[in-house]
């Protein structure tokens, strides 16, 4: 899981680069924010998934989890503040 708490923290220095010292300091010293990470990791992912689905559900699950991903982020940016 190491990696995709990693990679989500990665991902987010590239949404907010003017963030990304506060970022690095706070994945460091905050477990719940390492946790925030790995579920913004895993929600692009899926989101990004069912975007290219064929299946019928893909449009409605990849809007879900594009909801889950803005309210990810709202959560990490209020952490960071």
């Amino acid at each position: 899981m190491e990696q995709v708490q990693k990679r989500g923290l990665a991902r987010l220095m590239l949404r907010w680069p003017a963030q990304r010292a506060e970022l690095r300091r706070r994945f460091a010293q905050d477990p719940r924010l390492v946790e925030l990470c790995e579920a913004y990791e895993t929600a692009c992912e899926a989101a990004a998934y069912w975007t290219k689905s064929p299946a019928p559900v893909g449009p409605e699950r990849a809007e879900e989890y594009r909801a889950l991903i803005t309210a990810t982020e709202q959560d990490i940016l209020i952490r960071i503040s």
